[in-house]
Parts: structure tokens; sequence; C-alpha cells
């Protein structure tokens, strides 16, 4: 019992002490990162797809409050279990992207930061898979590049760990000519590693 008091006092203060530390971030800074998005587009005939997200970020902080950052990354969007007519089951939307991001940071409370700016989205591929084995198509019409408004938050550790959680939406639609508006929408939650620049 003593030993989980003690604990629970010493927990504040390493919290405290590791916010602190992270708080003092500045310079330049690079380091892979890796996550999920939970993507669908406006308008879709089916569901949000689970997709990979992963590539590597270069960051440059101009103050301990202020920071700017970009990156490369491929990045699985599109959705699942749509419904669609000529197929007999239902299907999937593969879209894969390279993502360039451009984004400014603000830093508070320690490790905490807010993050806002825009995404260049670059088709690699875009198919549509029937999930029973049928035949795969490539999707027409689908836009070779867009551009998406992003926001999000995220946390960096005194260690270089950075988690981090966001959300995007398309200015353009995904696919054209359709007479609807298909514009990507995208959840994405990640986590990498920051090298270089100063975590203390």
């Amino acid at each position: 019992m003593k030993k989980f008091v003690r604990l629970l006092l010493l927990f504040p203060l390493a919290c405290g002490m590791a916010t602190t530390a992270s708080a003092q971030v500045k310079g330049l800074g690079f380091g892979p990162r890796v996550g999920l998005n939970f993507a669908d587009y406006m308008n879709s005939p089916g569901s949000a797809r689970t997709g990979l997200y992963a590539g590597a970020f270069l960051d440059y902080h101009i103050t301990h409050r202020w920071g700017l950052e970009t990156g490369a990354y491929y990045s699985q969007l599109g959705s699942t279990n749509n419904v669609e007519m000529g197929h007999a089951s239902r299907t999937i939307h593969r879209m894969e992207y390279l993502l360039v991001p451009f984004v400014a940071k603000f830093n508070f409370l320690g490790g905490f930061r807010a993050i806002a700016g825009v995404e260049g989205l670059f088709k690699l591929s875009a198919k549509c898979v029937e999930k029973d084995g049928g035949p795969t198509m490539t999707m027409q019409n689908v836009r070779s590049a867009n551009l998406a408004f992003t926001v999000g938050a995220g946390y960096l550790f005194r260690c270089g760990l950075d988690i981090t959680a966001s959300y995007s939406k398309g200015f353009n639609s995904a696919i054209r000519h359709t007479g609807e508006t298909t514009c990507p929408t995208y959840f994405r939650v990640a986590a990498g590693w920051r090298f270089i620049g100063t975590n203390k």
C-alpha cells in the first residue's frame, strides 16, 4: 500500500518534469511516422476504409512555441462495403496516394501541440475490388491530385516519441464527373520518432 501511495505522489512530479522538458523543443528534427487512416469520401456508396499511413517527416521549430512541418507519406484512402450496380458483391475502393503535408504547429502545456495546415494528395493508384473475390477494376475519373485541409493535435515525449491524431477533408471531389460531391475525408492516428532537435 505504501509503495502504491508513493507512486501516486511521484506520478504528478514525473509528469511535470516530462512536460517541462518536452516544452523546450527547438530547431530541426526529422523521423519516421506510421499510423492508420479511417477514410471515406462524401456521398460514397459504402463506409470508412481502414488503411495504412507510413512515411517520414521533417520539421523546424522556429521558437519553443511555433514550428513548421512537411514530409512524404504513402496513404491508403477510399471506402469499403460499397453496394454498386454491376457488382455481385460489396466492393472496396482502394485509393492509394503520395501525401505531402505542410502544417504549422503550436506547442503548449508541455509537449502538447495543435496542428493545422494543408496536405497535397497525389494519386498512385485507384482500384475497385470485389470483397468476395471478383475482378479488380481500375476506377475511372479519379482525380490525379487534390488538396486537403487538416487539423489535429499531438504530444511529443521527452524521449522523442511523437503521437498525433488529425482530421482532414479534401477541397475537391476525389471522383470527377459524378454529379455529386465526393471530397475525401479521413481521420488519422499515428506514432513517430523525432531525431535531432532539442527535446529537453
